[in-house]
């Protein structure tokens, strides 16, 4: 294919584009600084499902551009009760993946009219760090009580709170125009509207009836990712997917019956694909 055969960008695209060009060599940059073993991923939010697009340090959790979003989420639910005022540098967020300690950070990105655009994460394994303060617990006196409380398990690792950082307020400017932040909700309801908006231009299904597995699987997406723990979550994605809210309601006890583990489900039963979980050439990880 030629230069001239291809599409020409969007005007949308290409303001897209430029916002994310200058973060690339941020997210370059803090990978230098904190070395192989720091991971950093750039989210564009505007296709949340294969929402990442540039990656340094993949190695370190697995990540690679194509994926969607995980705990982002999550974080800004967390972040928004411990934080009222809103702010886009989000506290620490704690997991383990394959055994190792990885320490978490994100920063929002946001468009000129304040709208949630996207993000930079920080995937960090401090597993070292860890090694070596248990090893400090056992060598030196007083710290054998002292304790970080991280679990071995894999998933979401809980610690105890830490003092909350202060974060320098925006310069006001006189007469400058300062956008106000998207909320949380409303952040995540254009989210639900995206992944619902992108999965059926990528269908190219017109007027015909998005078919359940169809549904699941977007339903599943959302699920595993946080969206429904935003109140009114359900209901907007019912009306995106056409269907009601007990219906929705159903889908998601569906799911956590089939889902390992849990009561009545089915173990044999082959797991569903879910959207954004694609990696080309490599198995897929589940992290932020």
């Amino acid at each position: 294919m030629t230069a001239s055969s291809k599409a020409k960008a969007t005007p949308r695209e290409t303001a897209q584009a430029a916002l994310f060009a200058p973060w690339r060599a941020v997210a370059e940059l803090v990978a230098r600084v904190g070395g192989p073993d720091c991971e950093t991923v750039l989210h564009d939010l505007s296709d949340p499902v294969h929402s990442v697009i540039y990656v340094v340090n993949g190695h370190v959790t697995g990540r690679a551009p194509g994926q969607g979003f995980r705990h982002l989420v999550a974080e800004m639910l967390r972040d928004a009760a411990a934080n009222p005022e809103g702010r886009d540098l989000l506290n620490d967020w704690w997991f383990r993946h394959e055994g190792r300690l990885i320490r978490s950070m994100t920063l929002l990105i946001r468009g000129a009219s304040g709208e949630l655009a996207g993000a930079l994460c920080v995937n960090h394994d401090v597993s070292a760090g860890e090694a070596a303060f248990r090893t400090l617990k056992q060598l030196l006196p007083g710290l054998s009580s002292v304790s970080p409380v991280f679990s071995s398990e894999e998933g979401v690792v809980t610690v105890p709170a830490a003092p909350a950082r202060e974060v320098a307020a925006a310069p006001q400017t006189d007469g400058a125009f300062i956008a106000p932040r998207e909320s949380v909700p409303d952040a995540v309801f254009r989210l639900i509207d995206r992944i619902v908006a992108d999965a059926d231009a990528k269908e190219n299904r017109g007027e015909a009836p998005r078919s359940r597995e169809a549904r699941l699987a977007l339903i599943a997406f959302m699920e595993e990712r946080g969206v429904f723990l935003v109140k009114g979550a359900i209901e907007r994605a019912a009306l995106r997917l056409g269907v009601s809210k007990v219906t929705v309601y159903s889908d998601l006890d569906q799911l956590r019956r089939d889902k390992p583990g849990q009561e009545g489900s089915k173990v044999t039963k082959p797991a569903r694909k879910r959207p954004g979980d694609e990696k080309p050439n490599k198995s897929t990880k589940k992290d932020h």
